[in-house]
């Protein structure tokens, strides 16, 4: 019993400090894993593919898959940086539509890989975007 109330005096702290942190954690469909995985090329890439993703999609456009309770198999958790901003912005979100955020990630990276199958542009668009932020290595 003892164990039981300091497992949930935990959880109740790390949710109270969660909101402090740019991360999250992040459980995509393997579909949808494998498509961000064509795009991504080094570590990073991900946060980067999401934020362009919210700020290219319409809220209202956008419509919210359940994730845990559909059925769908998911990869393994991910450690995403977004942000604090970007972070708050999606628990808002989440929140108002009474959903996780990872339904709210899933549901706008999938809204935004049907635009970027149809689109050249927005595929190249994003191309460059991700070169930009990435630093020169040589080999």
């Amino acid at each position: 019993m003892a164990e039981k109330k300091k497992t949930r005096t935990a959880i109740k702290r790390a949710r109270e400090t969660a909101d402090d942190r740019p991360g999250m954690t992040l459980r995509l469909p393997i579909d949808l894993r494998e498509s961000i995985t064509e795009e991504s090329r080094v570590k990073g890439d991900l946060a980067r593919i999401v934020l362009f993703a919210m700020s290219k999609v319409d809220r209202e456009k956008v419509e919210i898959q359940q994730t845990r309770k559909a059925g769908l198999e998911l990869s393994n958790p991910q450690l995403l940086h977004v942000g604090a901003e970007a972070r708050t912005a999606l628990k808002e979100w989440a929140e108002s539509e009474g959903v996780s955020i990872n339904a709210i990630v899933v549901s706008v990276l999938e809204e935004f890989f049907k635009r970027l199958k149809r689109s050249k542009a927005l595929r190249e668009e994003l191309r460059l975007e991700l070169r930009a932020h990435r630093s020169f290595t040589p080999q």
